[in-house]
This record gives structure tokens, sequence and C-alpha cells, in this order.
């Protein structure tokens, strides 16, 4: 009887420690999960930007290209 409740009790703690083990890796995961998905974010945004200023920096070049044009055939 003895035994039995020893082993029961060996078999409790051995498996709440697994679960601890999983339990902190899985954690782990979705925290790196998380911040992979941060990161993601404001790399996108970041591109965005530069993508928006990209496109008016060609738009002031197209402008300024087309006004000089205007100028040389005006002279």
């Amino acid at each position: 009887m003895t035994e039995m409740l020893i082993a029961s009790i060996a078999l409790i703690i051995f498996a709440f420690i697994i679960y601890t083990a999983y339990s902190g890796q899985n954690a782990k995961h979705a925290q790196r999960l998380k911040a992979y998905e941060l990161k993601e974010t404001h790399m996108n945004k970041s591109m965005e930007k530069i993508r928006s200023e990209i496109s008016l920096i060609e738009k002031e070049i197209s402008e300024t290209e087309q006004k000089l044009e205007d100028m040389h055939k005006d002279s």
C-alpha cells in the first residue's frame, strides 16, 4: 500500500515536472513569435514610409524635368 502511494506521488511529481518544462518552452515560443510579428509589422511600416518617400522624390524629379524641358522650349 505504501509503495503504491509513493509510486503515485512520484508519478504526479514527474508529470508536473514535464508539464512545467513544456509550458516554459511553449511560453518562450509564443514570446518569440510575438516579437517576430512586432518586428515584421515595424518593418512593413518602415518600408511603406520609404516607398512613400521614394514616390514623392520621383514625382519631384519628373516635375523638375518637365519644368526644365518647358524652359528649354521657351528659350
